[in-house]
């Protein structure tokens, strides 16, 4: 699970599951449902709660959360299976462990 930076927005995703639920905080209610097609192992906002990258047995991808429509697009999918995902510095890449412990590093493009 992963909380967004203003504490308002929880990613969830239980064990070998492939639906990452979002939660409004406030409502205590989850507000979306996420899809991934394959199971997910990590999920992590970007420090302005606006990006949500997943991690799992297919895929890497990238989240946009849209405020106003209150939805979700993916401007970003690599068919890379990952056990761990991590943004780095100001969000400008993401980080992806395998579960043999390899890395891998998406530049800009995924925001």
């Amino acid at each position: 699970m992963s909380f967004s930076e203003n504490g308002t927005l929880l990613a969830s995703v239980s064990k070998g599951q492939t639906t990452v639920s979002v939660w409004d905080l406030r409502k205590a209610a989850v507000v979306n449902s996420i899809e991934t097609g394959s199971g997910v192992e990590s999920v992590k906002w970007d420090y302005t709660g606006q990006f949500l990258a997943v991690a799992g047995s297919g895929s890497v991808s990238v989240h946009k959360y849209e405020k106003k429509a209150k939805s979700f697009s993916e401007p970003f999918k690599k068919a890379i299976a990952a056990a761990a995902i991590a943004w780095g510095p100001n969000a400008q890449s993401l980080v992806a462990v395998t579960a043999e412990g390899g890395l891998t590093v998406f530049g800009s493009a995924v925001s």
